[in-house]
């Protein structure tokens, strides 16, 4: 299946396979909970931390986990099928019954007198009442596709949860939120200005109608909820029934939201619309103005800004030709870099001077196919949960502001030769850098799925760490892309107005400190935008402070940094 069927065929997946199996709650309930504010009681995967599941599957991530989805999908389809048909031979058989019984009443119709006084008719008519319906009510009471339910059973387990649920509806988020798209755009698979293949449901809309109401962005949470109501003409109301959703659900939300807006005459005439409420639709506008919604899922600590976004929407990986787009930033120089260290008198590398002030310089072509090729299948297999650091407690924690999976290399479990390589990339960036290594131990392989995101952020502590004391700061960063991402996935420096696409086999390289003083330079803000279509790979090392005493010596004294404070 294609990068951008799946998708919109994976959230889909993920948001129906989890719904299916979510606690039940009659149709009743869950209206009266979603239009009194208490959509988190109703749907309480809408909850804003992802917990430290570190090594729970990804499928937002990892294609295995994804294409694993499809299977469970197309399994559990048969296996309902396989329950109707259960249910078919028995109503089938009911109805036969049914039919020839009658086949006799209606012959009698009219002419009762006459039609009993013949003993063919009369005794088979006693015999059938007191034998017949026996065995009939036997059938009746009888349960069926008992071995179906116990399959669903045993898949229940297996299946995607509130967590997985959360993480999906994050990433469309993301992918909506940077780029500015339109709910109705993106409900047909237009995302970026790109027609894609695949469509969300009416319960897919709905689900994200009910997200950006707690984000508490209501004008957006209306577009949602009213494209869900339009899709739901596309089924019997009796199907959105049997999965816990009523148009009458929507219309109590959608008047919640419009209340939260200050129009309340819409709200009623909406309300009153609706013969579930109808003269009840001003005492419900009057509860909702009393009791307002709590925003309960915040985005203002995600890092979203504008100048990030648009330098994402800028750089978009193709365009409606299919082409491949490239960035404008103002390229100051393009050079063979042969002076870094002596191996690159032998072998230079093409490099590009993206800024000055700050470093920052891309080399294109370090890494062969094969090369790629190898880090992908080393690392995929241990890929977990990405962390980052916390200043407050100083320690790794998951959290929503990067959703990636991630591994450091070399590891313990890879064989000699896949190591023996990891050291050879490590030795490739010294040339590259002109820096010292001794301090990185290992460099981190990186996968984003849909919606993938670091939001921007700054590599260096500037809090003291025990990493801080024994190697110093971060004093510079490199960056492998290791694909070219088919659409979205750029780096982008928010302070400096520059944005740079993936490119396969390039790395990205850039200082995180002043050169002459070794203060942080908060220049050097960065994020990755957001994985629209397909999947980014990308490798991350950090390189220290300390290492580079006696290779790179600072001019001045620091104005900025307090070393005594290392004590």
């Amino acid at each position: 299946m294609p990068d951008d069927m799946l998708f919109m065929h994976r959230f889909s997946i993920t948001h129906s396979l989890a719904k299916r199996y979510s606690r039940k709650m009659t149709p009743i309930m869950r209206m009266l909970a979603l239009g009194l504010g208490l959509a988190s009681v109703a749907e309480g995967w809408y909850d804003e931390t992802v917990k430290d599941h570190t090594h729970r599957k990804n499928y937002v991530v990892s294609e295995q986990s994804r294409l694993q989805l499809v299977e469970q999908d197309l399994e559990l389809a048969a296996n309902l099928n396989a329950y109707a048909e259960q249910l078919q031979k028995k109503i089938s058989v009911l109805r036969r019954v049914a039919e020839n019984w009658r086949r006799a009443l209606d012959e009698a119709k009219g002419r009762e007198e006459e039609y009993l006084s013949n003993p063919l008719h009369s005794f088979p008519l006693i015999r059938t009442l007191h034998e017949d319906w026996g065995p009939v009510e036997r059938l009746m009471q009888q349960l069926v596709g008992q071995e179906q339910i116990a399959a669903l059973e045993l898949m229940r387990e297996h299946l995607p949860g509130a967590e997985d649920v959360a993480e999906a509806m994050w990433g469309i988020f993301r992918i909506v939120h940077t780029h500015n798209l339109e709910p109705k755009d993106v409900a047909e698979g237009v995302l970026d200005g790109i027609q894609y293949r695949g469509r969300l449901s009416a319960l897919d809309c709905q689900a994200l109608g009910k997200f950006y109401f707690h984000v508490a962005d209501y004008q957006t949470a209306i577009k949602w909820l009213t494209l869900s109501q339009d899709l739901m003409e596309e089924q019997p109301l009796e199907y959105y029934d049997e999965l816990g959703a009523t148009s009458s659900g929507i219309t109590l939300l959608l008047a919640r939201c419009l209340v939260a807006l200050d129009r309340f005459h819409e709200a009623e005439i909406l309300l009153r619309g609706d013969k579930t409420f109808g003269d009840k639709a001003y005492h419900i506008v009057s509860h909702f103005q009393e009791h307002p919604p709590q925003q309960s899922i915040n985005i203002g600590s995600r890092g979203f800004t504008e100048k990030f976004n648009r330098l994402c929407r800028s750089m978009s990986r193709r365009k409606t030709d299919g082409s491949a787009a490239h960035s404008q930033p103002a390229r100051l120089h393009c050079r063979y870099n042969a002076t870094t260290t002596a191996f690159l008198r032998l072998a230079p590398l093409r490099m590009e001077e993206l800024s000055l002030d700050p470093y920052i310089v891309l080399y294109h072509n370090v890494l062969s196919d094969e090369e790629m090729a190898r880090l992908e299948n080393m690392s995929t297999p241990l890929l977990h949960r990405a962390r980052i650091f916390d200043k407050e407690t100083k320690k790794p924690k998951i959290s929503p502001v990067r959703s990636a999976d991630e591994v450091g290399i070399p590891n313990p479990k890879l064989v000699t030769e896949d190591i023996q390589l990891v050291e050879c990339i490590q030795k490739r960036i010294t040339d590259l850098t002109g820096l010292m290594l001794t301090s990185m131990r290992r460099i981190q392989f990186l996968k984003y799925g849909f919606g993938g995101i670091y939001v921007p952020h700054h590599d260096f502590f500037s809090v003291h760490t025990p990493t801080s004391r024994l190697h110093g700061d971060r004093i510079a960063t490199v960056i492998f892309y290791l694909n070219d991402v088919e659409h979205g996935g750029a780096t982008a420096f928010p302070n400096l107005d520059l944005v740079v696409p993936t490119e396969r086999g390039a790395v990205l390289f850039w200082h995180n400190m002043d050169g002459e003083t070794y203060d942080l330079d908060y220049r050097t803000l960065h994020g990755a935008c957001p994985v629209i279509v397909g999947t980014k790979m990308v490798m991350a090392g950090w390189i220290y402070e300390w290492d580079q005493m006696f290779v790179k010596s600072t001019y001045y004294p620091p104005r900025q940094k307090d070393y005594r404070q290392l004590n």
